[in-house]
């Protein structure tokens, strides 16, 4: 409570500066019960005359449009003596006349968007009280706000929970005990919990089982960036609905005083990148693929060339030899068979001649040998459909040639 100049003990007062009255009427149902008297102001100058009069506890103030602008009020305020060190709060909507980031550096304590008023500003208002209590002397005076690298120490707060709100990476934070106490928007996107359920909920239940006995574990280790510390570790956690989704985590232990108090947890949800590195994957193994089958039929095309013009004069000698022999001559037997085995590897010549893509069968000692029917099939099957969709020739009766078909 307050301490008036002549000793007398003044009431615990909650001032609320705010033009619209449901917004006002919204603020007063979510903390009247946190102070003994709540005063509004729909009129900005008002509050400024009353400063002079009465000492609030807290003030709440809304940025919209008033008759002082905000953040002209908020240049007086701090010129009052009055009221330049009571914690101030202000209430920011999409629609406000002043950016939240503008009125930050007049020292206001605490910042909380409209739409999450009645979730937010019972906390927020209970931690400005008991802050405030722990830090104020006996002679009755506000508390002095010590400075940290040009921000007061609540608005250095402020900053902070901001940065985790917005954080696109899950943050989840929770007790040595295991009781879970912040729980950041992405966190309730990748795990699918509100805070308003999972707060004081068991960390455990955001793992599989063991999981999370398992991290405290590596924490307390060297392995993964020093003791009290994981430095990007590939693990899963556990939606609402049972789904386990793949994260890189990075967490750390909460020390005060050497004593662990808590545990924090940064979660990055891996899903999409997973997808991407399987579709990379995937178009690897067909550039793979294709490159094989560009080889084979370069090599395959190669090799057909240069045994093919040898193998028409061997044939070509070989049928001459035969003419020189009667049938019943041995000989001609012998010649024969060179004749016909010749004609078998010029066969086999033209189907590698025709290899266009890469399939093997299982030879002798399970080898695997390329198979040539195979592959040879999917372009013989060209040859013969090119070859049937050709308009045949016929010749009528006068001997002319006439197109069976269109050209």
């Amino acid at each position: 409570m307050n301490q008036g100049g002549e000793g007398e003990i003044e009431e615990e007062l909650l001032w609320i500066v705010e033009p619209r009255d449901e917004v006002s009427d919204r603020v007063r149902k979510a903390v009247e019960d946190e102070f003994e008297s709540v005063e509004c102001f729909s009129d900005a100058r008002r509050a400024v005359i009353h400063s002079h009069r009465q000492n609030p506890e807290l003030i709440i103030l809304g940025l919209a449009k008033n008759t002082i602008d905000p953040g002209e009020l908020l240049v007086i305020r701090r010129d009052l003596a009055d009221v330049a060190n009571v914690p101030l709060i202000v209430l920011y909507g999409s629609e406000d006349v002043v950016d939240v980031d503008e009125v930050m550096v007049e020292g206001v304590a605490d910042a909380v968007e409209i739409s999450k008023l009645e979730e937010e500003l019972p906390r927020r208002v209970r931690w400005q009280r008991s802050r405030q209590r722990r830090n104020d002397g006996k002679d009755g005076q506000a508390p002095k706000i010590s400075s940290i690298d040009g921000l007061s120490e609540l608005r250095t707060f402020d900053f902070l929970t901001r940065v985790i709100e917005a954080s696109p990476n899950a943050i989840v934070a929770a007790r040595r005990s295991g009781e879970i106490v912040l729980f950041n928007p992405a966190a309730e996107d990748v795990l699918g919990w509100s805070k308003s359920e999972v707060l004081g909920m068991n960390v455990r239940r955001l793992y599989p089982p063991g999981g999370a006995e398992r991290i405290m574990q590596l924490m307390r280790s060297q392995e993964h960036g020093g003791h009290g510390l994981i430095q990007s570790l590939r693990e899963v956690v556990v939606r609402t609905d049972g789904e386990l989704i793949p994260v890189e985590i990075s967490a750390a232990l909460v020390y005060e005083s050497d004593r662990e108090i808590a545990t924090v947890g940064i979660f990055t949800d891996l899903r999409e990148q997973m997808k991407m590195e399987e579709r990379l994957h995937e178009a690897m193994e067909a550039l793979e693929e294709t490159q094989r089958q560009a080889v084979i039929a370069e090599v395959a095309g190669a090799a057909a060339h240069r045994l093919n013009q040898p193998l028409t004069s061997l044939l070509g000698y070989v049928e001459y030899l035969r003419q020189q022999y009667d049938e019943d001559d041995e000989m001609h037997r012998v010649v024969s068979t060179i004749h016909d085995d010749a004609s078998q590897i010029s066969q086999v010549v033209r189907k590698i001649g025709r290899v266009t893509r890469y399939r093997t069968r299982e030879y002798a000692g399970g080898e695997q040998i390329v198979d040539l029917e195979e592959a040879s099939h999917c372009e013989e099957e060209k040859l013969a459909t090119r070859t049937s969709e050709m308009p045949r020739i016929e010749k009528d009766d006068d001997g002319e040639g006439e197109h069976d078909g269109q050209i």
